[in-house]
């Protein structure tokens, strides 16, 4: 029965990896910038922040990193996750030529949830939220992981 439980509990906690063939511009639409950074925490340091859209992931971020990516313009509803959790949104609108940032932070709610693993497995781990863009200084204190 308890090796049962634990390969139930590998099989819905899955693995996020990036969608190679998802694509951000496609041909005859206006395009914007939109930079998602990621500062240092200690809460999900170790982990990877997944961001997409509809399920389909295309930036991977660390620590201190940060990615700058051509996308189309318009109304986007992007998804933050990690490895075996749940993803949060953040309903964003980009307009045609402009650059939008946005910043990643751990969900202070993952840290009660923790103690139990069935609920740290409902609770997202990161939150996605729209900001100011950072200065050149700060984003020079980071690693730019933009093409990867």
């Amino acid at each position: 029965m308890k090796k049962l439980l634990i390969l139930s509990l590998v099989a819905l906690s899955g693995c996020t990896t990036l969608s190679k063939d998802y694509v951000l511009v496609t041909e005859g639409n206006d395009t914007s910038q939109l930079l998602v950074y990621r500062e240092s925490s200690y809460q999900a340091g170790a982990v990877s922040l997944y961001v997409g859209e509809g399920d389909k992931y295309f930036l991977k971020l660390r620590n201190d990193q940060y990615s700058v990516i051509e996308i189309n313009s318009g109304n986007h509803i992007l998804q933050a996750k990690a490895d075996a959790s749940p993803a949060s949104i953040l309903e964003i609108t980009l307009p045609p030529g402009e650059t939008k940032c946005v910043a990643s932070k751990p969900n202070q709610e993952m840290l009660g949830a923790v103690m139990i693993p069935i609920i740290a497995n409902m609770v997202p781990s990161f939150l996605l939220e729209e900001k100011a863009c950072p200065t050149p200084e700060i984003l020079a204190g980071m690693e730019n992981v933009s093409g990867t």
